[in-house]
């Protein structure tokens, strides 16, 4: 059923590409009224539709363009998709119609130099390779939105990769801060532990000749363990900050996990 709604889709998507039509109009460019051809094309936008024809002129024709009058211009230009001469090309892309049911008009227009536009009347054989250069617009503009977005994946696994490394190296840095508070506990308590005996073996030797000299002792003694005690709280509430960011460094991994399997998903579907 799953196979049967996708080829449906697909279907559907062609269907939707092949129906476009294709019109000589009178354009205007400037104030000049020159001869072209239009096309309309739907779920797309004006940006999309221009960086889609500049990426098949420019990257799989070879060309070079420049903006002029609101138009991409492709001066003396060969280009065999039209016929044997060499033409100066000029294209724009305007969203048209109203905000429910906009759309992107791509107009086209072509000259074998001199202000020699191409029409039906003047040329209809390479009118008529114009119009089916035309009519694979759409399905080009399809490919360019695909390969848009396999490059938008693709910088964001690699940025969620440089995220997870990151995550990587501080969670190892907390662990290792961890070992440390946890060792450095351990020594205090065992620290505390003597300072115990230290105070019960002073406070006897007190109770047998009551010399100041054991008392003070024992008052500096007391006073050593309270300070340990001190640093043996504080670690413990530094190791529990620290435990606290390790879950939370778990659950920012997990997350990572998640979108970079997700990424990867998407990308090997569009390849």
């Amino acid at each position: 059923m799953k196979k049967l709604l996708a080829l449906f889709a697909i279907m559907s998507v062609l269907c939707s590409l092949s129906a476009q039509k294709v019109n000589e109009n009178v354009i205007l460019y400037g104030k000049e009224q020159l001869t072209g051809f239009t096309i309309n094309i739907d779920n797309a936008t004006k940006d999309i539709v221009e960086g889609a024809l500049a990426d098949k002129f420019e990257n799989q024709f070879g060309m070079k363009g420049s903006k002029k009058k609101g138009f991409r211009v492709y001066e003396n230009q060969s280009c065999t998709t039209f016929g044997d001469a060499r033409y100066d090309i000029y294209f724009n892309a305007e969203t048209v119609g109203k905000k429910k049911s906009q759309t992107v008009q791509l107009t086209l227009v072509v000259s074998t130099g001199n202000m020699n536009f191409i029409s039906f009347s003047s040329d209809p054989r390479t009118s008529r390779n114009i119009v089916s250069f035309l009519e694979g617009v759409p399905s080009d503009v399809e490919a360019y939105k695909t390969k848009l977005r396999i490059n938008e994946l693709e910088q964001q696994l690699k940025n969620l990769k440089k995220e997870r490394e990151s995550l990587e190296k501080e969670k190892t840095k907390t662990n290792d801060r961890i070992a440390k508070t946890n060792d450095e506990i351990k020594k205090t308590a065992d620290r505390i532990e003597k300072k115990t005996d230290e105070i019960e073996r002073l406070q006897e030797q007190f109770n047998k000749n009551l010399d100041p000299t054991v008392s003070e002792q024992i008052s500096q003694a007391v006073k050593d363990k309270q300070s340990m005690q001190k640093n043996h709280t504080n670690a413990q509430k530094s190791l529990l900050k620290l435990n606290n960011s390790i879950v939370k460094l778990n659950n920012k991994l997990d997350e990572n996990a998640k979108a970079i399997e997700k990424c990867e998903n998407e990308l090997k579907s569009l390849k």
